[in-house]
């Protein structure tokens, strides 16, 4: 490997972007006593030297017996899966540091990872682990960080980009010795001196971003208030075919005030999976048409606009309402011209779209209220553009993910929020379990399921097999259908949309009970009677993202279970895992999600992928998020100051704050 293809495979543009890579978290390397009765996963690190080395190869599995002798002259058994290169390392004849983790069901010592003695990592007690691409050496990482911060510190890219008078005020390192302290850490307080620089730029560059969007809502005025007839949204309601909760109705009456005010409405409407948002927003699009404006409601993904649109149909069709349908490539070109025409007529009342709905094509006669649905899978740029649509339209925000208001200040930049706690059928009664593939509860569960004619959801990482050890759906269906024969199904994204909805009306119906798939099932299925849900290599998923799936069972309110399968021993898999087995509270588990993968990209325009918090998160660093949002609204109020412009010009948002 050379610096060119280091800097590819990580698109990096300078060093400072290879700096900016941070640790995802650091390994203990100091010693710990050996236990006479260890636990099962128990882990160790100890020193000592090799002996009774031998190894063996076959069928593409690579495996290492070997002893260590520790200080106390006590032999331990060991065993190392699948690292070959360690073997001149054990054959060396040195003294050695080894990580390992005990196996009860081998009575051996699992090895992770070896070290010299003389290591920087090991003589400190403290080794960074980074997340790589497949292709980047970690040797080769390692070697060419401690390499950079071996240059001179006048270096260009070493100067903070935070303002001096922050810097001097919360006395930070200087980004010299920062980088150095995350990177080659000396000891606990010489790591938790460098983090505080680089959680204190991400949390402070956040704040800034999120406070001149909501400042952007709120200096937008409505052209003409419009009063909206109470009774009439009364008797809808009273219309519908089943009784609201009391959390849902008083998320319409806050946002029907809203649509009253001067100011352009801009709210969060949060609630945990199945505590009815969805006909929130549809009683709000009603409202909406009663004041004469047209309404959208946007979703990330074709199976939820889909499902949106169908659930509009039936909810409206006692209405002279007009509603219409966007999904990108989907429908003729004359079926888009139509679409696009009854729009800029104002024929169409309600339109039910994809991110489509924030082409520059789409034109509205009198847009009046825009809804984005799981609005953190959009970017504050596909936001703003729907929010702009109509010159003064209201915005109502929708996501699955609650969390408590304090942090939702921070995360959600002081949004009016709402949230939705009750269910409409009453708390959920969802068992959650962690186990192995080879589990007997797997069969057992699906054949209890099909003997009360309930239906089964069981879900893999992806469509087909590949370079990743994740299982497929369609693996996994051949492995099902051998045993339930024609009660199976086989569901995923590349299944023409009529033959999904074939397979999706099948499973409905319980005529094929037993739907295996991907993540297409997240959302936009509701099926009631579903008590059943397995998932496969459950690791490979977010936590949200398992709470999701975990809502497409028990919605009657009866007794269902979720099996999460997960065949490894990773710590942060297990804990994450173990941790949704234990809870299902919304609040708890997204907070849970914030900690280990951040918020997602607030800037930018896939909020689905990696989060522009790479080293802090809402809940363990609430309070400096706390003082960075009181320190982004002085930079805001006073953008032209010296060290104010240049920072601002540093995270890119001088050009949106007209600074020039």
């Amino acid at each position: 490997m050379n610096q060119r293809e280091l800097f590819t495979l990580l698109e990096a543009s300078n060093d400072e972007d290879i700096l900016r890579h941070f640790p995802s978290r650091y390994e203990d390397l100091n010693v710990t006593p050996l236990s006479n009765d260890p636990k099962d996963g128990q882990r160790f690190v100890v020193k000592g030297n090799v002996t009774n080395l031998k190894s063996f190869a076959a069928r593409g599995t690579s495996l290492i017996r070997f002893k260590v002798a520790v200080f106390n002259g006590a032999l331990i058994s060991c065993i190392l899966y699948n690292q070959p290169f360690y073997i001149n390392k054990l054959s060396s004849h040195k003294e050695l540091c080894f990580v390992m983790y005990y196996s009860d069901a081998r009575k051996a010592y699992l090895v992770q990872s070896i070290h010299d003695l003389d290591s920087y990592y090991v003589m400190t007690g403290l080794k960074p682990v980074y997340n790589l691409p497949k292709g980047v050496s970690p040797s080769f990482f390692n070697n060419y960080v401690k390499k950079v911060l071996s240059y001179p510190r006048e270096a260009s890219y070493m100067v903070s980009r935070l303002p001096k008078g922050l810097i001097e005020r919360y006395r930070f390192l200087n980004e010299f010795d920062a980088y150095r302290c995350v990177h080659l850490p000396r000891n606990k307080k010489d790591l938790d001196e460098g983090l505080r620089v680089f959680k204190y730029e991400e949390a402070l560059s956040y704040c800034i971003k999120a406070l001149a969007m909501k400042r952007k809502a709120n200096a937008r005025k409505r052209d003409e208030v419009t009063r909206i007839d109470h009774d009439e949204v009364n008797r809808f309601v009273k219309h519908l075919s089943y009784k609201l909760t009391g959390d849902q109705i008083s998320a319409i009456r806050d946002i029907v005030l809203d649509m009253e005010r001067d100011t352009i409405m801009y709210r969060l409407l949060q609630g945990d999976v199945g505590t009815g948002k969805t006909i929130v927003a549809f009683v709000s699009l009603y409202a909406n048409y009663l004041r004469g404006k047209q309404g959208v409601l946007m979703a990330p993904t074709f199976e939820l606009a889909i499902q949106h649109y169908e659930n509009a149909l039936k909810v409206f069709q006692d209405y002279d309402i007009h509603i219409g349908f966007m999904a990108g490539n989907k429908g003729t070109a004359k079926e888009k011209r139509d679409i696009l025409n009854d729009l800029n007529n104002g024929y169409i009342n309600i339109l039910i779209a994809t991110h489509s709905a924030i082409s520059d094509k789409v034109v509205f006669k009198d847009l009046g209220l825009s809804i984005i649905d799981e609005q953190q899978l959009f970017g504050v740029e596909q936001r703003e553009k729907l929010l702009l649509k109509g010159g003064s339209n209201d915005v109502l925000m929708m996501s699955a993910t609650p969390i408590p208001r304090t942090l939702s200040q921070i995360v959600n930049a002081d949004l009016d929020v709402t949230t939705l706690n009750q269910f409409p059928h009453g708390s959920r009664n969802v068992e959650t379990r962690v186990i192995h593939s080879q589990d007997p509860l797997l069969m057992k569960a699906i054949e209890k399921a099909l003997s009360v004619n309930r239906q089964v959801f069981i879900v893999a990482p992806k469509i087909s097999d590949g370079t990743s050890k994740a299982s497929s759906a369609e693996s996994v269906y051949k492995d099902i259908e051998e045993r339930f024969k024609d009660k199976v199904q086989l569901l995923h994204g590349k299944i023409k949309k009529e033959t999904q909805d074939e397979i999706i009306k099948r499973f409905i119906s319980n005529e094929k009970p037993i739907l295996v798939s991907t993540t297409v099932i997240q959302v936009g299925i509701d099926v009631s009677t579903a008590c059943l849900l397995i998932i496969y290599d459950a690791n490979y998923f977010g936590l949200s993202t398992l709470h999701q799936l975990r809502g497409r069972v028990g919605r009657s309110g009866d007794f269902a279970l979720a099996l999460l399968v997960y065949d490894g021993n990773e710590k942060e898999a297990k804990e994450k895992l173990d941790f949704l087995a234990s809870s299902n509270d919304g609040l708890a588990i997204a907070q849970f999600d914030l900690k280990q993968r951040g918020s997602g990209s607030y800037s930018g325009t896939n909020q689905s992928g990696k989060s522009e918090l790479m080293v802090c998160n809402f809940v363990d660093d609430l309070k400096m998020f706390e003082y960075a949002k009181q320190d982004a609204s002085y930079i805001l109020d006073h953008p032209s100051e010296k060290d104010h412009a240049q920072y601002l010009k540093s995270i890119d948002m001088d050009e949106k704050l007209n600074l020039g």
